[in-house]
């Protein structure tokens, strides 16, 4: 029998304390090479594949999929034919593991950076707030939950339903992320909902007059590209929209730069991908970087710069129906827009009843810095662009 040699979680930098483990690419009993990709781990900076540093046989999971693994603790072991440098590796391994461990039982709060900083922005002691995540793990929205409610209530939760015959699947990777997200959101963002619509007709002729130098080029010509730079020719005229408030509202942070997310819907979950500095480029140029974006998350190859740092959220739902919605702000930002399906409808127009291509427009808002009347006079603004399309270009 060869030697067990213990694996750690290895230190990734940029402060990462912990990090959810996603997918065991290799199983209990399973032969590894060396460098192998053994476990995915996702931390609040990174998705990485963690190589195997020995060759061997995979005898233990230390964590489940779904569970959170820290820095310099085990996360598998592995079988290794039994030499004197192994060997002297497996007791450093040990030996610090022992020392961490010890440090652990006498006490601390597990929880990422990104959630310590939330805290400390809303002045939380986050040693005193009752983590519900896995192993007491202190989450986003349990540090909110603390600084909004009364003491009594904190522990108070209503217990999930379980029934006979259910089938527990793990919340895991990015449906996770996204789900704490949310949940931040919610919380954190005063929400309200603004619904208007405009008259595509002038719209549905720019894409059709473009179209044929898109293809030619090889691109797909959608509506995004439209929405995304009128989105950012709104922003120039109402700046506040492009903003993030702090969390004790002491101060508005005016982003200078149009970063504009898409959100869409991928067999990992939903992801929002990013456009950047919208401002200071043409409608030519967004149509090729918004198709290049989509031909990465079409492929999986989305890196974590392709994915941070937006400054406002477009959804588009039209492709799967529905006529309005109310969309969660991709927090720290302002707003959101849910876009629907071009449909032609009848409307009135001077005095007679005409059939119209429509477009439903559902905004949320942070009602923190956006009052109804800044929601209404940016919405028009918005439209105004949309139904005069030429203003665009």
């Amino acid at each position: 029998m060869g030697k067990i040699v213990t694996v750690t979680l290895p230190d990734i930098g940029e402060g990462v304390v912990e990090g959810e483990v996603v997918e065991w690419l290799k199983q209990e009993g399973d032969t590894l090479k060396q460098d192998e990709p053994v476990v995915v781990v996702m931390t609040d900076k990174a998705t990485v594949e963690l190589p195997a540093p020995h060759p061997g046989t995979l005898k233990k999971h230390y964590q489940n999929p779904g569970e959170v693994a820290k820095v310099n603790h085990p996360i598998y072991d592995i079988e290794v034919a039994e030499t004197q440098v192994q060997q002297k590796q497996k007791k450093s391994v040990v030996s610090k593991e022992k020392k961490l461990l010890s440090k652990k039982t006498g006490g601390g709060t597990m929880a990422t950076p990104a959630t310590r900083q939330l805290a400390k922005e809303l002045g939380v002691d986050i040693d005193k707030v009752t983590g519900t995540g896995k192993e007491g793990r202190v989450l986003d929205q349990d540090v909110v939950l603390f600084h909004a409610q009364p003491k009594t209530l904190l522990a108070r939760h209503t217990p999930t339903l379980h029934m006979k015959d259910d089938e527990e699947i793990p919340i895991v990777g990015v449906p996770h992320m996204m789900a704490e997200k949310m949940v931040e959101s919610k919380n954190v963002v005063p929400h309200f909902s603004f619904f208007d619509q405009l008259d595509a007709t002038r719209l549905i002729q720019l894409r059709e007059n473009i179209q044929p130098k898109a293809e030619k080029e090889g691109y797909q010509l959608t509506y995004m590209p439209f929405f995304i730079k009128a989105l950012s020719n709104a922003l120039k005229k109402h700046p506040h929209v492009n903003s993030s408030v702090e969390l004790d509202v002491s101060k508005l942070n005016l982003h200078k730069h149009h970063n504009i997310g898409v959100a869409s819907s991928t067999e990992s979950g939903l992801i929002v991908f990013v456009l950047r500095d919208v401002q200071e480029k043409s409608l030519e140029q967004v149509i090729k970087e918004y198709n290049q974006m989509m031909t990465k998350m079409k492929e999986g190859k989305l890196d974590r710069n392709d994915m941070i740092n937006s400054t406002i959220t477009i959804s588009n739902f039209g492709p799967l129906g529905g006529y309005w919605a109310t969309p969660i702000i991709n927090y720290p930002e302002v707003a959101i827009l849910g876009v629907a399906k071009i449909r032609k409808e009848p409307v009135v127009k001077a005095d007679r009843v005409v059939i119209r291509p429509r477009l439903n427009l559902s905004w949320s808002f942070d009602h923190r810095v956006i009052d109804g009347s800044l929601a209404a006079t940016f919405s028009n603004t918005f439209i105004s662009l949309l139904e005069n399309p030429a203003q665009i270009l």
